[in-house]
């Protein structure tokens, strides 16, 4: 399919003002599992535990409740939220991209537009990245935003072989690394304890580093970018939009990152839980990092399969559920909600909260992270009512767009 017929059958499929509820409760559900996969890996990693160092940890033989929670993280945890949203990153630009050609936008101007909105996520990551979390991921997906306008003329067969031969390359660059890790005999433990740092200390650190962190964005960069390209596509084409006319593609992604999880996934939590060798853990971890990229485009697609009711009672002018409303206004502020648990983070790991976080185990520190998620939810929740944009959504527009925003139809 070209890509004029490709917008042409979007703009079919869509009307101007719809929204589709699949991508905000997939961004809401999502940021949960960020939030449980920074803090066992950045926020404040285990010291000192027998098995799933990793993971949050847990000493002697373990209940079957820490077992339970070391196979949930090795799931649906770890590498499938972040894949998820850099396919939305592609979702979004592509939805974009359409509404921008119904107003008239040639492909110049549409190019510059993007550019400039995601240039600006990078500039927010970049300083995220260099102020409070050095493992900030809007600093790639900006890389890889830009990366892809150079490209947005191309038809969707082109641009699913530029996503293939880039996942290829990422493929090769990270497969010697895979292949040591199942030579090693340590468990895997990713970060350090951020709480280690006092704050300034770690802006200071930051700003020192500051020249590094661009490169940083280019390399992760490599790992996102087949997943918004292919996104990109989705958006075009506007499959939200008709979801059953595309369900044989979507059934296909979902039952990919059905059997990714499970391959991966099951005998991972064997090795953390100890009934492998601990190499095995330091392997598998390692090729979920490969591999569980695939399961980004799947569980989306997951989610849009299973929305097909609920969208289909909102297009006929019906209500959302009163339990998916908190969800779905967390994912239309999911850069707010991102950015919040940061905020919230950095507080609570502080000394003055140690006696909540710093010897807890797995599950103390997973439901920690439950409960900074349920407070962005509350707070974006809370926006909702008020008929507020999440902060940081309200400047990254303002920024991108104007005050007044773009017009109607294109001024030239």
């Amino acid at each position: 399919m070209s890509m004029k017929e490709s917008t042409r059958h979007a703009g079919e499929r869509t009307t101007a003002r719809r929204r589709f509820v699949a991508p905000d409760l997939a961004r809401g559900f999502a940021l949960v599992g960020i939030a449980m996969a920074n803090i066992v890996t950045d926020w404040d990693p285990a010291e000192g535990v027998d098995h799933a160092a990793g993971l949050g940890g847990y000493n002697g033989d373990g209940t079957a409740w820490e077992k339970l929670l070391v196979f949930l993280e090795t799931l649906f945890v770890h590498v499938r939220g972040l894949p998820m949203f850099a396919t939305l990153l592609g979702v979004g630009m592509g939805m974009i991209f359409v509404s921008l050609e119904r107003r008239g936008y040639p492909l110049r101007a549409r190019r510059g537009v993007l550019a400039r909105r995601y240039g600006f996520l990078f500039l927010f990551g970049l300083v995220h990245k260099t102020l409070f979390f050095t493992n900030d991921i809007m600093t790639a997906y900006g890389i890889a935003a830009l990366i892809l306008c150079l490209f947005i003329g191309w038809s969707d067969k082109a641009l699913y072989a530029l996503a293939g031969a880039a996942f290829a390359l990422y493929t090769a660059l990270q497969a010697p690394g895979v292949f040591a890790a199942f030579s090693s005999t340590a468990e895997p433990i990713d970060g350090s304890p951020a709480r280690i740092v006092d704050l300034s200390d770690r802006i200071a650190a930051g700003l020192a580093n500051f020249w590094v962190y661009p490169a940083m964005g280019v390399i992760e960069m490599l790992a996102f970018f087949p997943l918004v390209v292919v996104g990109f596509v989705w958006g075009r084409r506007g499959i939200f939009g008709d979801v059953n006319g595309d369900s044989r593609m979507l059934r296909g992604w979902a039952i990919l990152a059905a059997v990714v999880i499970a391959a991966v996934g099951i005998p991972w939590g064997c090795a953390e839980i100890g009934a492998l060798e601990p190499r095995w853990a330091t392997g598998l971890n390692a090729t979920n990092g490969l591999v569980g990229m695939l399961t980004g485009p799947g569980i989306l697609a997951a989610i849009s399969l299973a929305c097909r009711p609920l969208q289909s009672r909102i297009n006929a002018s019906g209500p959302l559920p009163h339990l998916a409303q908190p969800l779905v206004a967390l994912g239309k502020r999911s850069m707010s909600g991102y950015l919040a648990q940061t905020v919230l983070f950095t507080l609570t790991t502080q000394p003055a909260f140690w006696w909540a976080t710093r010897d807890a185990a797995i599950s103390g520190k997973l439901g920690w992270a439950v409960l900074i998620w349920l407070v962005t939810v509350a707070g974006a929740w809370a926006l909702e009512w008020a008929g507020k944009p999440g902060p940081f959504e309200w400047l990254h527009r303002r920024l991108s767009y104007g005050k007044d925003g773009l017009p109607e139809h294109y001024p030239g």
